[in-house]
């Protein structure tokens, strides 16, 4: 049924993946370098004169991943009628955000501090996949909560 709490927290984690478009992951800033946000889609200059450009390709990845991570939480959402499939998809989900997290923290942060030579301040961007992964845990267990009531109902039978 849709009304149960994972899907709930199903679309909790898509809204969570959907406002990293909307909120900066960090901000790195310096009088001489200038004011850089970097974004889910990419390394935005704050000033109107960018001492520093990146290409398109620079933050494919990450995009890949949140729009994967988006993805997948609402294909797991419409598959609420077949736990098993949702369980398998969650664990992928999961997988995915994990990675996310993963090349934001490990190459992103270091690779933009190594090109700007500025130290990261971290904006509400940054924990929206930590919100995503939160809530997809919270998913799966219930939904394995669930699948194992409905093994003990079947036993009953």
């Amino acid at each position: 049924m849709i009304q149960r709490i994972q899907s709930l927290f199903l679309a909790i984690a898509a809204a969570a993946a959907i406002l990293m478009f909307f909120f900066p992951i960090a901000n790195f800033y310096s009088e001489t370098i200038g004011n850089y946000k970097l974004l889910a889609t990419g390394l935005k200059c704050m000033d109107p004169d960018p001492k520093l450009h990146t290409s398109l390709w620079f933050a494919a990845p990450l995009l890949v991943f949140v729009l994967g991570s988006i993805a997948l939480s609402l294909i797991t959402l419409s598959q609420y009628k077949n736990r098993t499939v949702q369980i398998k998809l969650l664990a992928f989900n999961i997988l995915i955000t994990i990675v996310l997290v993963i090349i934001i923290l490990l190459f992103y942060m270091s690779t933009v501090e190594k090109l700007t030579g500025i130290g990261p301040s971290y904006e509400f961007g940054a924990f929206c996949p930590l919100i995503n992964l939160l809530f997809l845990i919270l998913a799966n267990r219930f939904i394995r909560k669930d699948e194992s009531l409905v093994k003990s109902a079947d036993r009953l039978r």
